[in-house]
């Protein structure tokens, strides 16, 4: 063997293993697709195939999720609901006008954000794929029990799919290893203090309960089950984050009483994981609460970390199992303001989900009304191409439309080679489901996967047409909807990350304000725990998104200041987050109730939009004592100067949009 050979073996090697891996997360979808085809051809016929993507779409981004009988009725319920409104918008011009400006909208709205910016992908898919070829009056009926056999087969194949799944794969347990994860870390933190590798992943693992926690956007009402209990879990990270991100704590050496005390919190934690009856989560109960009642620590961030880590492990215990769901505050009495509050904030044009709702609906609208309207050969690759083109940020729509032209040009020279030397019709579905089957391997974005969509799309097409007008058909709706899609990204409201990053800062010093408001609030009487872990939830998703961009920007002062501005909000809320565990666990003196309740209204309405006043605010005589004042000066210390790093950041992003 020459040695020459060994690099493009090597190659070569990764290449096959790279698809055998990527064989095997797709071999699920590729069955279900050929199954389902194969059932609707045969049993309605081929002009009914179109049922057949959207709803292999769904079975995709759903099969690794759990299910309740619950969801599969209102899976159901929505598939036909959005069959019956697509055949509707094919009745006539302006019901495709209305219809498409309105459905796809409410399907970004209400399914997506920036944190599941494609939530809406396979409902979206199913309604606009059903009337790219409508059918006649009298085929509806037929088109109805088409759409329903497809659900009902989706329905089957995701619970059979959830019971194989449960049977050969085993149950992770996200929970008991996130905890052996944090005993680990309390005890290193105990031997050696703190480290940028001990809070990047203690980050992380509070990230990670951040979006186990998270759910697509709802209006407020029942929350799932679960959702608290995993926000519960991210806040547990978050203190401890918040613990070893202190400067002046990470360069000490621990006392032999502070080691100790964290020794005890990696015990407390393992006994947690080991507690696996109530009775045994009673026991662990009762040792918290003796753990508390003995806190020989001084004021300083250890003892409010300890005590906060304490109460909240409490609130786990009592939780644990826990199934009732959790009611939101914004329903009970003089809820409606905040609703109404909510809802208008969401239909800000500063929102992602608003933006990407009205360019999706602009594009779909057009390209739609002018394929219902254009009597032509399959006029519907032309909003075919355009949805699939749309994307939810700009960036990610520019890149599509270079790399989707080239991966078609190269599907359509390969179905001109490869089509003459098919064997007749069993040739042709051999060889497209051969090409479906390798697009489902492939990543959606790249130049690599339309290769294979259109070599699929354009043999099936050549069963009715010479296979050079459909290559040339494919190409020219292409580039139809290439031009539609750059004009609407560039003259109607852009989603660029420059322009996301700053409506991002702004909804964290928004949240800032929220929290401030809840803490006055809380004075007053109790504050439901979902309605806090929520604001939590988001504002630690956010922050991360708006790393995310900073994280992209070339090395340089811009980039520092940026990194260094999300640090602070960072720092700021974690402190916040404190002052309302205070509250919480009962620790405010009484005589500093009243000074925190103004301070909390002053910087609910300063937090709201930062500027100059900000910087002149301060602490009221009495209130720098005890662990408050601790946490309050650490705030304040952090807010003097905020509006004007804001100001320099934001200006900066504008420059580069």
């Amino acid at each position: 063997m020459k040695d020459g050979n060994l690099p493009v073996r090597l190659r070569w090697s990764e290449g096959v293993k790279l698809f055998r891996s990527r064989w095997k997360g797709a071999r699920p979808t590729v069955f279900f697709f050929i199954a389902l085809f194969l059932m609707i051809t045969v049993c309605f016929g081929s002009a009914y195939a179109m049922a057949v993507s959207g709803t292999t779409t769904l079975f995709q981004v759903r099969r690794n999720r759990e299910h309740t009988l619950g969801d599969y009725v209102r899976l159901f319920f929505m598939c036909m609901l959005l069959c019956v409104l697509a055949m509707v918008a094919t009745r006539s011009g302006w019901l495709c006008v209305l219809l498409n400006l309105s459905v796809p909208f409410l399907l970004v709205f209400f399914q997506s954000s920036q944190f599941a910016p494609k939530g809406y992908i396979g409902y979206a898919m199913t309604f606009v794929f059903l009337e790219l070829r409508p059918p006649a009056p009298e085929e509806m009926e037929t088109q109805l029990l088409a759409v329903a056999a497809c659900t009902a087969a989706l329905i089957l194949a995701l619970a059979g799919y959830g019971w194989w799944r449960g049977r050969t794969e085993k149950k992770r347990d996200s929970v008991g290893e996130s905890l052996d994860r944090l005993a680990a870390l309390l005890k290193r933190m105990a031997e050696e203090g703190g480290s940028d590798e001990v809070r990047k992943e203690l980050y992380g693992l509070e990230q990670s309960f951040h979006r186990m926690g998270y759910r697509n956007h709802r209006l407020p009402g029942s929350s799932d089950p679960q959702k608290l209990f995993y926000n519960m879990f991210a806040i547990l990270f978050q203190r401890a984050v918040y613990l070893v991100s202190d400067a002046a704590w990470q360069e000490e050496v621990l006392p032999p009483e502070r080691r100790e005390a964290l020794e005890g919190l990696a015990g407390l934690v393992r006994a947690v994981r080991a507690a696996q009856t109530a009775e045994e989560r009673a026991a662990v109960a009762e040792q918290i609460q003796a753990m508390l009642a003995d806190t020989p620590l001084p004021e300083g961030r250890l003892r409010i970390f300890y005590r906060s880590f304490l109460h909240r492990m409490l609130l786990l215990l009592r939780h644990w199992g826990e199934v009732r769901p959790v009611r939101h505050p914004l329903w009970r009495g003089g809820g409606g303001r905040e609703l109404w509050r909510r809802l208008r904030e969401r239909l800000s044009l500063e929102r992602f989900e608003m933006r990407f709702a009205l360019r999706l609906s602009v594009v779909l609208t057009v390209s739609c009304t002018i394929s219902l309207l254009w009597d032509f050969e399959h006029t519907y690759w032309f909003p075919l191409h355009a949805f699939l083109l749309i994307q939810p940020s700009y960036e990610e729509s520019a890149h599509r439309m270079v790399t989707r032209p080239i991966g078609t040009a190269l599907g359509c020279l390969l179905v001109f080679v490869v089509y003459p030397l098919l064997p007749g019709v069993p040739g042709v579905f051999v060889f497209s489901f051969v090409m479906i089957s390798l697009m489902y391997c492939c990543t959606p974005g790249t130049w690599v996967h339309p290769i294979f969509s259109t070599a699929f799309a354009v043999t099936m097409a050549s069963l009715t047409m010479e296979d050079t007008v459909a290559i040339g058909l494919r190409i020219f709706y292409l580039l139809l909807a290439v031009l539609l899609v750059l004009v609407i990204n560039r003259f109607f409201v852009p989603t660029r990350r420059e322009k996301q990053f700053r409506s991002n800062l702004h909804t964290l010093t928004h949240l800032h304000a929220t929290y401030w408001d809840m803490v006055s609030q809380g004075l007053g009487g109790r504050v439901d725990p979902a309605f806090s872990s929520e604001i939590l939830t988001e504002f630690h998703l956010v922050y991360d998104a708006a790393m995310g961009y900073v994280l992209t920007l070339p090395q340089g002062e811009e980039r520092t200041e940026a990194s260094t501005l999300l640090l602070t909000l960072w720092n700021m809320f974690s402190e916040l987050e404190q002052v309302h565990y205070l509250l919480q666990a009962g620790a405010i003196p009484p005589e500093q109730g009243p000074g925190l309740n103004r301070l909390a209204r002053t910087l609910c309405v300063e937090m709201d939009r930062p500027g100059p006043p900000l910087d002149a605010i301060s602490l009221e005589a009495g209130m720098e004592e005890g662990d408050l004042g601790y946490v309050l000066g650490r705030y304040l210390a952090s807010a003097h100067g905020l509006s004007r790093q804001l100001a320099g950041v934001e200006q900066a992003a504008r420059k580069r949009e």
